[in-house]
């Protein structure tokens, strides 16, 4: 996630790493000389470290972090280093949420839905409350993977699961990796839809009218590694 001119990672061992690029005085900077690298946190950033967190999202102001775990959230402002624990409740959302200025709200993949996507209003940056943000489901399903009518959850093997990739002005990407057979050598397909986000009339969250889906057959996948996708 980039805030503040620096790109965060959450890690197994600490909470978060900021990655810096060295910039070097010669016309070249991207000789290979130059590296990328790591520099760890104080463990105490954030008050659980990577393997526990199941939603993140950056704030409006382009610094501040807002990290969940299952049972609770805080924040972190990456220009002071100034965390706070914002109570006993979770973002809504499966991995990173995004913000879009237009809905003026966080979009995400639910935690609990397969594939749906979600937006809930922006939090504040220091405010402990008591409840988590209202969260709105979009009316279409747009998840390629059929879902058990009763837990609304599908099957999945391991190296198979949905991301959700913003690219600005309301528009998204929804990436589904789903093996083609029984084996991990018989390759993956993954699905990419394409679609924008708006309010309707009514204040319901729906999809603009341009929408598109794509599937491309992926030769080789593992079940430690499943195709996810990021945009510039």
């Amino acid at each position: 996630m980039a805030a503040g001119e620096r790109l965060y990672a959450l890690t197994s061992a600490l909470s978060l790493e900021p990655i810096n690029f060295p910039h070097g005085e010669g016309p070249y900077p991207w000789e290979p000389d130059m590296q990328w690298t790591w520099n760890a946190l104080p463990e105490m950033a954030l008050y659980y470290n990577g393997t526990e967190v199941s939603a993140y999202a950056l704030h409006p102001d382009g610094r501040t972090i807002f990290v969940s775990s299952p049972y609770s959230t805080c924040s972190w402002d990456t220009s002071t280093g100034a965390s706070k624990d914002l109570g006993y409740w979770a973002l809504p959302f499966s991995g990173q949420a995004y913000y879009d200025a237009d809905l003026d709200a966080w979009v995400g993949l639910h935690h609990s839905r397969y594939g749906h996507v979600c937006c809930c209003p922006v939090v504040s940056r220091s405010s402990a409350r008591q409840e988590p943000p209202g969260c709105q489901m979009l009316l279409e399903k747009l998840a390629r993977r059929k879902e058990d009518p009763t837990t609304h959850s599908p099957l999945l093997r391991p190296g198979e699961k949905s991301s959700l990739t913003y690219m600005r002005d309301s528009r998204y990407a929804l990436f589904e990796n789903i093996l083609r057979g029984k084996d991990h050598d018989d390759g993956a397909v993954l699905h990419v839809t394409l679609f924008g986000l708006k309010y309707d009339h009514n204040g319901e969250l729906r999809t603009k009218v341009l929408r598109s889906t794509r599937s491309y057959v992926v030769s080789k996948n593992t079940n430690k590694f499943s195709h996810t996708a990021f945009w510039l």
